[in-house]
């Protein structure tokens, strides 16, 4: 779809307040040296009807003069309290930001094209041009920025608002809680944040002294960033509806039952039991040992830590964990309720306790095994596009159950919420507006694509073109 978008513009938006001397400097920590180097995109759309009842063109003019004035009034404060992603990362100073209040771009624009036609037909081209920029560049440099916003507004009124987070300096839960607050300062209208989350008092959270960065790293952490960069990927979005994945659910409980074992997959484990179970049919179909083929899991420490760290803390406080299939038949085959308790099971382990022993010594054990797995990986070539190496790694990924769906900037809760990434072997999962379903965008190389999407289990639980507007 060619939208009808013209900028009208562009602004430097800095903190509302000076960031103090004793914190120009952040430092990452060795978590956020192994996220991926790239830019997390994000995109929210809002309903016309809470935002003007008079759809006169006078009337809308006016009102998207009030909402552009208001939104960088409260990006500005909330900037006060997320000063390093006013700054820029300094890679060459073993990755620092400087919180120099350089401020975050914010680009505006009107769509002559009606929202719901983007809503009823979403492809990843069309949603590419709701950003600031396109956010799936593949090297990143200090002249980049931490965050950009574009905020859209469509000539039916609806407003659809665009973020390119820097990974390696938010991760999902980071940039869900900055929209978070956000919205609540552009919600309340109010001179003063007492509106805020007191959690993001406490926003920026030095973590080196747990996760201490390592000179080492970078390298590796750049092969991987290359290896998911394939030109030959194709990315498409398959919708489980509540009724299916309700389904879906009730089949694994039955099929874990009948071998006198109790199991509640949730929806992120069912989902990620039957992808993984058809890569790894897909797999067997060419012949390639499937024994091979690992998940990895992101597993949010914020709430796992002892104490706990702040729920909306900017940064990369995650572990990723490798999930193997654990064959319970031993035929080779396996079935998706196995797959999915895999998950439960690999990602339940990460405690407080395990984590501090995984990084302790500054996690010197663990950044060799990071090492050797990278180059175990990248051993075949570095494209990963024809999948015959003797290595898949398949991420699961996605900010399920962050709510974001009750993020309200005082025009409603949103209509949809999505991201816009093309990454190789990744499935991005993330929640249906009525909170029951899943979307997952998946990004494979074309040739498996085609056969991804005639399994028989995508096929039976799957929506390939249905509007995320479906309540179903």
């Amino acid at each position: 779809m060619n939208m009808q978008l013209r900028i009208i513009s562009k602004e430097i938006i800095k903190p509302s307040s000076p960031t103090p001397h004793h914190l120009k400097t952040h430092k990452l920590s060795l978590l956020d040296q192994l996220a991926p180097d790239i830019y997390l995109p994000i995109v929210l759309f809002y309903d016309s009807s809470s935002r003007v009842d008079d759809k006169t063109s006078t009337a809308t003019i006016n009102s998207t003069n009030n909402i552009s004035r208001r939104l960088k009034n409260s990006l500005s404060k909330t900037l006060t309290h997320y000063y390093p992603f006013a700054g820029r990362v300094l890679l060459k100073d073993n990755y620092v930001i400087d919180c120099d209040d350089s401020g975050v771009p914010v680009v505006e624009t009107l769509v002559g094209s009606n929202m719901f036609d983007v809503l009823n037909f979403p492809e990843m081209d069309t949603l590419e041009q709701l950003l600031p920029f396109n956010p799936n560049k593949k090297h990143l440099s200090t002249h980049d920025v931490t965050v950009a916003v574009q905020i859209n507004y469509f000539h039916c009124g609806g407003v659809a608002v665009g973020f390119n987070f820097r990974h390696i300096v938010a991760d999902g839960a980071a940039a869900i809680g900055f929209i978070k607050n956000w919205a609540k300062l552009n919600y309340s209208n109010d001179d003063h944040d007492i509106n805020i989350d007191v959690s993001t008092k406490y926003a920026v959270v030095d973590c080196t002294n747990i996760f201490p960065p390592n000179k080492e790293i970078s390298g590796y952490s750049r092969s991987i960033n290359e290896w998911q960069r394939s030109t030959e990927c194709v990315t498409k979005r398959f919708r489980f509806n509540g009724s299916k994945i309700a389904a879906l659910r009730r089949e694994m409980i039955m099929e874990k039952a009948s071998l006198n074992l109790q199991y509640r997959p949730s929806r992120f484990e069912a989902v990620c039991g039957l992808i993984w179970g058809a890569l790894l049919a897909m797999d067997r179909e060419k012949h390639i040992d499937s024994t091979s083929t690992i998940a990895t899991i992101p597993v949010n420490l914020r709430n796992r830590m002892n104490p706990p760290l702040p729920e909306g803390c900017i940064g990369n406080l995650f572990h990723a964990v490798t999930c193997t299939e654990n064959n319970e038949a031993g035929d080779g085959h396996y079935n998706k309720s196995t797959l999915a308790r895999n998950v439960r099971e690999f990602t339940k382990m990460v405690s407080d306790d395990f984590v501090r022993k995984v990084y302790q010594d500054g996690g010197v054990v663990f950044v060799n095994q990071y090492k050797e797995a990278v180059e175990e990986l990248l051993k075949d070539g570095t494209n990963n596009n024809n999948t015959t190496n003797s290595v898949r790694m398949f991420g699961f990924s996605g900010p399920i159950g962050l709510q974001y769906y009750g993020i309200d900037f005082g025009w409603g809760k949103p209509l949809w919420v999505t991201t816009v990434m093309r990454l190789n072997n990744v499935a991005m999962l993330l929640d249906t507006c009525d909170g029951k379903g899943v979307e997952a965008w998946v990004g494979l190389p074309i040739n498996d694509m085609s056969k991804f999407e005639q399994d028989l289990g995508i096929l039976a639980y799957a929506s390939f073109t249905s509007s995320p507007r479906s309540r179903i």
